[in-house]
Parts: structure tokens; sequence; C-alpha cells
């Protein structure tokens, strides 16, 4: 397969085959220019439909509402910043604890085989949204299924507010553990 890069024509050599899935590209935020989501989430702004598990003054942990998978959190600044090396060594602390935070409250709740857990840095790398967020998807056994493939449909055993409702009543017990 060939593809350009930097203007040059170069020879895939690493893959058989490609995964196409246009509706990637076309993602338009609702709210329009200049208004940034997780900014109105920080805001408790009311029409914004949100799941926030938690938040202090540095950070909030959310659930996807557009989950890839059940269980999927986010952890966000509640300050506007784009770029990992913007946070100040007190949103980067809260960062890395609100991960922590969110994989044992997962693993409590849910009980997930893995995880894969990322950041989206720029619209060439999934960046979907413009305010710095981590990425927590729990992984199970047998996820994928005839829905998936055949009718391109995901499969969740449960709604995500029947899921919101599970996390918080762990919750309690993993921040007080996290205090110890």
């Amino acid at each position: 397969m060939k593809q350009i890069v930097n203007g040059k024509m170069i020879k895939e050599k690493h893959y058989k085959s490609y995964l196409v899935a246009p509706a990637r590209t076309k993602y338009k935020p609702k709210f329009g220019a200049g208004k940034c989501i997780f900014c109105m989430i920080a805001n408790d702004d009311p029409n914004v439909l949100k799941k926030v598990l938690y938040k202090n003054d540095f950070v909030m942990l959310i659930m996807n509402i557009f989950p890839y998978n059940k269980g999927h959190l986010e952890v966000v600044p509640v300050r506007h910043v784009r770029e990992i090396y913007e946070l100040n060594e007190s949103e980067l602390s809260h960062m890395t604890k609100g991960v922590s935070i969110a994989i044992k409250l997962l693993r409590v709740s849910l009980d997930p085989g893995g995880f894969n857990i990322g950041i989206n840095l720029g619209f060439i790398a999934g960046e979907s949204i413009d305010h710095l967020h981590i990425h927590i998807v729990p992984r199970y056994i047998r996820e994928t299924g005839f829905m998936e493939v055949v009718d391109k449909t995901k499969v969740m055993g449960e709604s995500i507010d029947e899921i919101y409702e599970i996390l918080k009543l762990h919750l309690k017990d993993v921040l007080n553990e996290e205090k110890k």
C-alpha cells in the first residue's frame, strides 16, 4: 500500500489491511465554536449532559457519555489546557491520582480484565475535544460479539445511568482508601 507522508510517496510495509472509520473525522462540537464541553461540565452548565463522579479544585473524574466500553472514564483538569506540559505540579499530581482512583473504582465496581489508558493530543492523534483529558477504558473478556462485528453496534449490558450508579456506590470507599 502506498501513502503520502510530508509530500512524499512511501510504501507502507507494516499492515496487511486498514480499518476505515470515516465517522471519526466528522465530529463537530454540539455547542459551537469557542465552547468547550469540559469547561461547561466543570462549571456545572445545566445544558450539558454529564456524569461527574468526582471533582475537586484541580480535576474531575467523569464518565464518557459516548463510551468505547462499559465504564469508560476520563480524568480532566478543571482548568482549560490543551497540552500536558501546561499543567502545574498540583494539577499534574491530581491528574495522576485521578487515574489511580479511576482504575481502583473500576476494579471494585465492574471487575474488568484490563485497561487501555491514553491521551489523544491533536486532531491527527484522535483528539475530538480541545481540552486535555486522560481516557481510562476498561477491557473485558468477550467484549466483541456478533452485533459489534456484523451490525456495527456496540452492545452494553447496562445503561450509562446504571453504570454511573454502580460506580457512585463504590466511590466513597475508594476515596476513603486513598486517604490512608
